[in-house]
């Protein structure tokens, strides 16, 4: 049992199953207890308390060392209620239900601030059609969560087919898109993480919100790609976004929360002119666009070229990998461990340490 999680003191059962009710909806593990005198050093160390009117009276009345983080909860509080709460410092007296969107705020908001690191957000969108934008995306999500970072992967390609399909989880329940009751505000992550499809992938973990392959842009709105980028990052979870080449509203709003939005493209003349008009269009959303070079490259063109005909500088470059396709159609990249030794693992290495870079560069900006 870990002792800084919230504590909440109740005899009342209706009372403790509104607020278990609230606390699963914000991820947040609960312990209750009926007796404030049985806290002991929980008193000191929960990152939240919560009281009832009688346990609160019986707590002002014994004495007690002060604390933040004191809410004093009741379905119909009385009026004396209010100077116990000023003899205890509390912050607020929540009535439920009228306070209980309140109350789930603070709930998942001590389930976020306890995230190890802050969240990253990275976009990857293909120069062309076929650069293999997906398949780069889904491997940067895996690798992203073998090295023990939770992992958020969002489809916001209606046309793609589902990613799903990519990470090798189509066969696993969870919702997708045209499931996903989020029209916008705030969602918690440990929510998602009951609602999705997720796997264990080596040390991390991956949490995938795909596409349907009916109903293809059901659900996938401007506010709920911000809600759920918002939920990721503010639970320290590395949040990867596969856009469509053409931005619609909901894919734009992903490229404006992204640290980094990455362009994949093709070492093919075409490739690269067709790459070039797409970047004019994403400056008008982002500036922090970086470029992913994929070989081969038939004309002999190199790196620095494509950098330069595309107008971004080159973040990593690919070789091709011989039986990608096949593990793609097989398994997909969660199952095949071969698949992630190449050339593929190594750019989402790369890629995500620049994301790291570009999250630390910005912090040092707003600091």
């Amino acid at each position: 049992m870990s002792t800084t999680q919230p504590l909440l003191v109740t005899t009342d059962e209706g009372l403790a199953e509104e607020v278990f009710r609230l606390a699963a909806v914000a991820g947040c593990d609960l312990r209750r207890l009926t007796d404030p005198a049985a806290a002991g050093a929980e008193w000191r160390s929960a990152s939240l308390l919560l009281l009832d009117g009688p346990a609160a009276t019986a707590v002002a009345g014994g004495g007690v060392s002060r604390r933040t983080g004191i809410v004093i909860i009741g379905t119909k509080p009385p009026p004396d209620l209010w100077r116990v709460a000023f003899e205890l410092a509390a912050e607020r007296v929540v009535e439920l239900p009228r306070d209980e969107t309140y109350l789930a705020d603070l709930l998942a908001e001590g389930v976020e601030a306890s995230a190890p690191r802050a969240g990253r957000v990275l976009a990857v969108i293909g120069g062309c059609g076929g650069a293999g934008a997906s398949t780069l995306a889904t491997a940067t999500a895996v690798v992203a969560a073998r090295q023990r970072r939770d992992c958020l992967l969002l489809d916001c390609d209606p046309l793609g087919g589902g990613l799903d399909l990519a990470v090798g989880a189509e066969a696993l329940g969870g919702l997708r898109w045209s499931g996903l009751s989020v029209s916008g505000g705030r969602v918690s992550v440990g929510a998602l993480h009951e609602a999705l499809p997720r796997r264990g992938v080596g040390s991390g973990a991956l949490t995938l919100l795909s596409c349907d392959r009916d109903n293809a842009t059901r659900g996938r709105t401007p506010g709920a790609v911000r809600s759920v980028i918002a939920a990721g990052r503010r639970a320290g979870e590395t949040v990867v976004c596969d856009l469509p080449r053409v931005l619609d509203e909901p894919a734009a709003e992903a490229v404006r929360q992204a640290d980094l939005t990455t362009v994949i493209v093709p070492a093919q003349v075409r490739a690269c002119a067709a790459a070039a008009g797409l970047v004019t269009g994403l400056r008008d959303v982002t500036t922090a666009l970086s470029l992913v070079v994929r070989g081969p490259a038939p004309g002999g063109l190199k790196v620095a070229d494509v950098g330069r005909a595309v107008g971004l500088d080159v973040l990593t470059a690919m070789r091709s990998q011989p039986g990608l396709p096949a593990t793609l159609d097989r398994s997909g990249l969660c199952s095949s461990g071969a698949a992630l030794r190449g050339p593929l693992a190594r750019g989402a290495r790369e890629i995500l340490t620049a994301l790291d870079g570009e999250l630390e560069a910005s912090m040092s900006v707003g600091a």
